[in-house]
């Protein structure tokens, strides 16, 4: 702790003074840029150095270039901190073991029939071990790292300290640490992790395609967490393997994309951490026309949970976004339920095709194309609006968590070169089956959309034909460019029409 503290105050005199030398824009930028080439490998060198803790908030930072891109964070610190996402060193099991005894009062010998010494995996607050039980079962065994819950208050007191003297704009983002203390300390309770893996194979039970592994409930504490092995899993990202196992990456990527749609849009059940090290494939089955994937979904330490009203609004808002007939005064009050000042810019963060029914200005496109914020827009409207994401309607819906996850899958989809047409209807396919009645959202999943009542199958082929339509006009509305009011002309003369005659084909406006 005293290490971080020193490093911090360190790093804020060098920036404070470099800072103060120049007057130009131009001039601060180039001394950003050599400030924080020279200061990030100081942060990883802490992060690595501490472990644990440190190393999860790195991890974090690192996190942004396959969430919400490197715009936010300079590019310098999410390079440097990459490396630690690959995983952390390992421990030895003599090290580890104490974790067991400790627990359940045997050692590994005595617990299992057998435990290998080397871990399988290691990551930031825990590694994980191959075992027997007694029973014959080959299973997965996840060890908490010794001492860690002790450290942890130090450890936060050093965040909050650090975080109190970080204001942009005068604006106070505590909260932020608080939210990642609330994390971590979910985390380090292995217990809260097997609740939230049964919880999500309560909400996918209906799908054949995805494997959460089941949960030893008899050898799994607070500091150990033992489940079903699962083997010949690959990670999402490898394409290799996956051209080896005759896989289809299209194929690979729809399941990916629908899984995490349905959790978030259907059952507001938000795995927080999916990265490529929790995320991996395998061979579902295979035929003569060739093999399927299923996707296992690992590490359910940190969930979001939506609330009810939160995600039927983020369904409203998708709908809205996409479709020819949603006024711009609907769209906009929907966006400022969960962005507040700068809603305009909330559409566009899901899919970057919102753009068109965003009212976003060249000032504004031209503001986003060189990674600055539009003249119009201070820091204290993007405080405002960060406090918005984070309890978004009053009622402990924290947007920016969902938002992160969205960014980490669709980095995840990047990578199987997944089209951003294919992600939309799928994300507007779980957004229509959100909305439905839990009767009919329940059929749906369990015997398929062509089980539902003919008014719910033509609201999902109306929503798929508008993002094919929005696909088609993409080019057009590119070239129109400062001319887009004309587009909006027409979709209010659409909508008009089609409410003189009675008919909402979505019914998302009700």
């Amino acid at each position: 702790s005293a290490r971080a503290m020193n490093l911090f105050n360190e790093l804020k005199a060098d920036y404070d003074t470099e800072l103060a030398k120049v007057h130009t824009e131009e001039e601060t930028a180039a001394v950003l840029e050599a400030l924080h080439e020279r200061s990030a490998p100081k942060v990883l060198a802490l992060a690595r150095n501490n472990g644990g803790i440190y190393n999860k908030a790195a991890q974090f930072v690192a996190s942004l270039q396959g969430g919400a891109g490197d715009k936010g964070v300079p590019k310098a610190y999410v390079q440097a901190l990459a490396v630690l996402t690959d995983g952390a060193p390992f421990k030895d099991f003599a090290v580890m073991e104490p974790v067991l005894v400790e627990e359940f009062g045997k050692k590994g010998a005595d617990l299992f029939k057998s435990i290998e010494h080397r871990p399988l995996a290691a990551a930031s607050l825990a590694q994980v071990h191959r075992a027997v039980t007694k029973d014959g079962e080959t299973v997965a065994v996840k060890l908490l790292y010794p001492a860690l819950r002790k450290e942890m208050a130090s450890d936060f007191a050093v965040f909050r300290v650090v975080g109190s003297q970080i204001k942009p704009g005068g604006f106070d983002l505590q909260w932020l640490v608080k939210d990642f203390e609330e994390a971590i300390t979910m985390e380090l309770n292995f217990e809260t992790e097997a609740k939230n893996a049964q919880m999500t194979a309560r909400c996918l039970q209906a799908r054949r395609d995805v494997r959460v592994p089941r949960v030893m409930d008899s050898l799994t504490c607070k500091s150990v967490l033992t489940m079903e092995f699962v083997d010949d899993m690959f990670k999402v990202n490898d394409k290799e393997a996956i051209a080896s196992n005759h896989l289809d990456p299209r194929e690979c990527g729809k399941l990916l994309a629908d899984v995490f749609h349905e959790m978030a849009l259907v059952h507001g059940h938000v795995h927080g951490d999916p990265h490529a090290g929790n995320v991996y494939l395998r061979v579902h089955k295979c035929t003569p026309k060739g093999c399927t994937p299923e996707l296992v979904l690992l590490d359910h330490g940190l969930y979001h949970t939506v609330p009810d009203a939160m995600r039927r609004d983020l369904c409203k808002l998708l709908l809205a976004s996409v479709s020819p007939f949603a006024t711009r005064r609907r769209r906009e009050a929907l966006a400022t339920r969960f962005a507040g000042p700068l809603f305009r810019f909330f559409p566009p963060i899901l899919s970057p095709w919102f753009v068109f029914s965003a009212r976003l200005t060249m000032g504004d496109l031209s503001a986003a194309a060189k990674q600055q914020l539009p003249k119009n827009v201070s820091m204290q409207d993007v405080g405002e609006c960060l406090v918005a994401l984070h309890d978004s309607q009053g009622d402990g819906g924290n947007m920016l968590g969902v938002l992160h996850s969205f960014g980490y899958t669709r980095g995840l989809l990047n990578f199987l070169d997944f089209p951003e047409r294919l992600r939309l209807q799928s994300m507007i396919k779980y957004a229509i089956i959100g909305l439905l009645p839990e009767d009919q959202r329940a059929r749906a999943l369990k015997e398929g959309t062509g089980a539902l009542p003919l008014t719910a199958r033509v609201q999902l082929i109306a929503g798929d034909m508008y993002v094919y339509l929005l696909w088609l006009l993409i080019p057009v509305l590119v070239l129109m460019g400062p001319f887009l009011f004309i587009y909006e002309i027409w979709r209010g003369i659409i909508f008009f029409l089609w409410r003189l005659g009675g008919l909402n084909p979505l019914a998302w406006e009700e």
